[in-house]
């Protein structure tokens, strides 16, 4: 969806639902709680809408404006994050690899590039895996490579449904043949892959509906991974 020209709070009501959901898979799978992945989920939160102050700095030319949210964003999210994780932050570093890739293919392949929105849904994947490291002090790769495949697969049905390009539908096909053999590879259950049934129908036969309606599919289909996460991870 498109952002807000005008403010500085991110629009992208998909990018929401995807953080807030990967964040309750990690959660779930972690078979614990604690208060503390509620100050998580704001940090990571503050970080995912300082996009839009991000983009528009990108954009610019001499406002300085949005680097000024950004900067304020960055560094509240960060002081939280360090408070919440202490002298394990640095542990999570290396996972900074994948906001600068974000940021780098934003500015020169634009915006809404095939690369630049796989990225951002591998960065929004990544909130499952703070959130089980927060709870279980454990870094799980298999939790992030299964919720990144499930998450990135979304991104080539919208470029069907809008485009209806046939490359488009084979990158469909490809990417779930991918996630069937990352996950055997790394022993996730393959029936969390279930709901990617429909993005296979998708690639065969695009049908038309509305893009808010697509939006609520993917809703639903999101809350059907959780709940095969919570059950069979």
């Amino acid at each position: 969806m498109k952002n807000d020209a005008g403010g500085f709070f991110l629009k992208e009501y998909g990018s929401w639902s995807v953080l807030v959901i990967a964040w309750m898979i990690g959660v779930g799978v972690s078979r614990n709680f604690s208060w503390t992945v509620l100050p998580l989920l704001l940090a990571l939160g503050l970080l995912i809408n300082s996009k839009q102050a991000i983009m528009k700095w990108l954009r610019a030319t001499f406002d300085i404006k949005p680097l000024i949210v950004f900067s304020l964003h960055l560094l509240f999210a960060t002081a939280i994050l360090v408070v919440l994780f202490k002298n394990d932050i640095t542990m999570l570093l290396p996972l900074l690899v994948f906001p600068a890739a974000f940021l780098v293919s934003s500015k020169l392949a634009g915006e809404h590039a095939l690369l630049t929105e796989v990225l951002g849904f591998i960065l929004l994947s990544l909130a499952a895996v703070l959130a089980k490291y927060l709870l279980t002090n454990g870094l799980d790769v298999r939790l992030f490579l299964g919720v990144a495949f499930y998450f990135t697969a979304g991104v080539f049905k919208i470029k069907v449904m809008l485009l209806r390009k046939m490359k488009d539908r084979i990158l469909i096909v490809m990417h779930a043949l991918l996630a069937v053999c990352v996950f055997r590879r790394m022993y996730i259950p393959l029936i969390i892959l279930l709901p990617l049934i429909d993005n296979l129908f998708v690639a065969i036969y695009p049908y038309e509906v509305r893009l808010k309606t697509t939006g609520w599919i993917e809703v639903a289909k999101s809350l059907v991974v959780l709940g095969l996460f919570v059950s069979c991870y």
